[in-house]
């Protein structure tokens, strides 16, 4: 493969990022991937193509690391995903990723249930392979979703032109009886860094060939895809609907001698961990085929074949070590080789680059292929899995719109709030708090708000630009009286345009999965937790159960169904009073009784049954009141904000609805005044407590510190109150993220879950200054 000179590298990156780059935590070797530059060339991947980009993450990502490439380019503008195998596809689907993925090599015996479950297109390159899948989806009832793949050449993979015939009316009798559907017709170029050559014109008569008899047979499909990565960068004609980029994502330009721009994502890079003064004439490593021509010295980098490096490049291969390229002294090792670095002196612990992408002057993946006799797919595929990868993350968010217009390309927010729940007011100052801070020159707001008796009443398409109240909201949805069921398709079209539903719902139908699971059915997506979560916190009975079962210290309690009217004598021995009375499945604050005899427990049960039959009688536990705010980033990170603690005035004795939304004595002391350790113990829990309920986008986690040092989960929030003055907003804020870019990241997280990548902020141009409180010791975690 043939290399151009880097057109760029880590521009616009700033000193954070080369210092982040500059890390190796404590690494020997390590292979850096730069997803900014993934990101980068995915967008001049998208310029050019003219359909959709699929970014080909087979091999891991060739090295990489598939599911963070995976979201990369699928959050800077690719919609597919090509991998080789299930098994791969699956990993994407483990990971969380929804986009479409295309698996293109398998027996025909396979056995494709957990592909055809998990929503994975599959690849038919003959008759026995789409009979084997047809078998699969009888059996398991789940039609799949194929392409058919034509050789037009290559003599690989694909049917041969004699077979498609057979091939494709065998599809069409298929999907006429309901087992398959035939998606897409693909086949694969023979001269992948030469794309204007003479056999690519062939290639593309025999592809439209193929097509016509493909349609001829009663198909019609939705996608034709024949362009590899040279092709989408320079052969239009071979785009069709679709276009599979691999090596180009990664950064190596695939169409020999012609630059594009792209960024090499990957640097592999070790340490010196030896060196030694050598004279005149010293042999070197195995064999001593290298011998020394003056004194000088060598060091020893803990780089071998078995970490990738070729063996053949041995004598011709160079690395980047004190600011000048070196010669590899030499045969390479398995596990080492040595590198003669001359006059110069070089102290143990500094780095050595292998290859990167080129802009200091270190060399690159394409010039070890040349120097091995291979190609640079082979260079970064064959980085062993022991090298560890550590990921600098993209600088910039894209995310794919749905545009408004020809002219705009805001991003259509729909802010739905109200909703048939006790928390309907708390809802609609939420909601007024959110518009009023949606930035217009990024957003194109819709206000929908659901009425106490259900109804779905849509407002302005755009709201303008100001300070709203909750009254003004209420003015700009005004109820028509149509019934809940049909105003839910009224409102549908709404729905269905928005490219983001941020549901600033409280409680029952908001915070329990209900909308989520709408949105869920109508692919729409949206801010914050979805149905399991949403369902499981919302019911603080199963909230507990499974945090205790995962050693999570929670409020001890006691449960009362339906037909329950009491507990026993061992029950009040074990819980004690006070006590606290409420509905399992309802708002944080209604319904709530505080109990000091329990010849009151009836009527309090009579409260929280006008709310919920599954009631909960709880412990009350003495100590400080401390709740942490949990972010979740758009490239999958979580952030544990600081510590906030109530503090209850005015007479009352808990945090009741009236303190939370009407007391103006109540006050929130942010940082909480904590012992750091403890509050770092409580970051680590609201971290625990998000991933073991499978949380996503926000939640902000309630404790009780008993005895001011020991943590106790009370309840979980899965969207809580977000007026400008609620606990949530206020503790970014305090961690230096203002209310506006709080909504970006919420947005953005969204928007990246949707596209199935996680990754990048769109948010403001500004850098976010919000402290990174993980785990406890300030790290970064990706999530799961």
């Amino acid at each position: 493969m043939h290399s151009c000179d880097p057109c760029s590298g880590f521009a616009g990156t700033g000193v954070s990022r080369r210092q982040l780059a500059d890390s190796h935590d404590g690494e020997l070797a390590e292979a850096v991937v730069d997803l900014e530059a993934i990101a980068h060339n995915t967008r001049v991947l998208v310029a050019h193509a003219r359909g959709a980009v699929m970014a080909v993450v087979k091999a891991d990502g060739f090295g990489h690391g598939a599911v963070h490439v995976a979201r990369t380019a699928l959050a800077h503008g690719a919609g597919w995903l090509g991998v080789t195998s299930t098994v791969e596809a699956l990993t994407l689907r483990t990971a969380g990723i929804t986009a479409p993925v295309l698996a293109w090599m398998h027996l025909p015996d396979e056995d494709f249930t957990e592909a055809l479950l998990a929503g994975v297109d599959l690849s038919a390159p003959s008759p026995a392979h789409l009979a084997g899948i047809a078998a699969c989806a009888e059996e398991s009832g789940i039609p799949a979703v194929v392409h058919l793949k034509v050789d037009t050449g290559l003599r690989r993979n694909g049917s041969s032109p004699a077979d498609w015939p057979r091939l494709t009316e065998a599809a069409s009798r298929l999907e006429r009886a309901g087992l398959i559907r035939v998606r897409g017709l693909w086949s694969h170029l023979v001269h992948p860094d030469a794309p204007d050559h003479p056999t690519t014109a062939l290639q593309i008569r025999a592809f439209e060939t193929a097509v016509a008899q493909a349609r001829d047979s009663g198909l019609s499909p939705d996608l034709l895809h024949l362009a590899n990565s040279g092709a989408t960068l320079a052969a239009p004609d071979t785009h069709y609907d679709l276009v599979r980029a691999g090596l180009a994502l990664y950064g190596v330009e695939p169409v020999r001698g012609r630059c594009f721009g792209l960024r090499p994502a990957m640097t592999l890079r070790g340490r010196v961990i030896m060196n030694r003064k050598v004279d005149t004439g010293d042999g070197v490593s195995y064999g001593h085929d290298y011998v020394t021509e003056h004194p000088g010295t060598l060091v020893l980098v803990p780089l071998g074949y078995a970490d990738g490096l070729s063996r053949v490049a041995s004598g011709t291969a160079q690395m980047w070590v004190a600011g000048a390229r070196r010669p590899v002294a030499g045969r390479i090792a398995m596990d080492q080789c040595v590198v003669d670095t001359g006059d110069m002196a070089v102290s143990m612990g500094e780095e050595v680059v292998a290859f990167g992408p080129g802009t200091r002057g270190e060399p690159t993946a394409a010039e070890w292929a040349e120097w091995g006799g291979t190609t640079a797919h082979e260079v970064l595929t064959g980085i062993a899995a022991r090298i560890p990868r550590r990921y600098l993350p993209a600088d910039e968010h894209v995310s794919p719109l749905r545009r408004l217009s020809e002219t705009d390309a805001r991003i259509r927010v729909v802010v739905l709030f109200g909703g048939p729940d006790g928390e309907y007011e708390v809802s609609c100052a939420s909601a007024a708090g959110i518009v009023s801070h949606l930035d217009r020159t990024r957003y194109a707001v819709q206000p929908i708000r659901v009425t106490t008796d259900g109804e779905w009443v849509p407002g302005p398409a755009e709201l303008p630009e100001g300070n709203y109240l909750p009254r003004d909201l209420l003015h700009v949805t005004p109820a028509g009286g149509t019934r809940a069921w049909d105003s839910v398709g009224l409102a549908m079209p709404a729905l269905v345009a928005a490219d983001v539903v941020l549901p600033a719902l409280h409680g029952p139908f908001g915070e329990d999965g209900t909308v989520q699971a709408l949105m869920n059915a109508v692919n729409v997506p949206y801010v914050g937790n979805g149905v399991t979560a949403s369902a499981i916190c919302m019911d603080k009975d199963t909230t507990k159960r499974i945090l205790g079962a995962s050693g999570v210290a929670v409020t001890p309690w006691a449960l009362l169904r339906r037909s329950e009217s009491s507990l026993s004598a061992e029950q009040q021995q074990e819980l004690g009073l006070p006590v606290f009375v409420k509905p399992a499945r309802a708002g944080s604050s209604i319904g709530v009784s505080r109990l000091t005899d329990w010849g009151q427990l009836e009527e309090a049960l009579a409260v929280a049954r006008a709310w919920d039959s599954k009631v909960l009688v709880e412990k009350a536990v003495p100590g400080r009141e401390i709740d942490v705010a949990v972010l979740e980033h758009p490239d999958g990170r979580l952030e544990a904000g600081p510590p906030l603690e109530i503090e209850v005035n005015g007479g009352r004795t808990y945090f009741d609805y009236q303190a939370k939304y009407e007391d103006r004595a109540t006050r929130f002391t942010i940082p909480a005044h904590l012992d750091p350790d403890v509050a770092a113990h409580l970051q680590r829990l609201a971290l625990q407590v998000f991933e073991t309920l499978d949380c996503s986008g926000l939640v902000r986690v309630d404790f009780f510190l008993r005895d001011g040092t020991e943590p106790v989960v009370n309840e979980v929030n899965t969207f809580p109150g977000f007026t400008t003055v609620s606990q949530y907003p206020q503790i970014w804020a305090a961690a230096g993220v203002p209310y506006e870019r709080l909504l970006d990241l919420l947005i953005d997280t969204a928007l990246a879950r949707d596209a199935g990548t996680p990754l990048g902020c769109a948010g403001r141009a500004e850098p976010s200054t919000a402290p990174r409180q993980m785990d406890g010791d300030s790290k970064d975690r990706p999530r799961r």
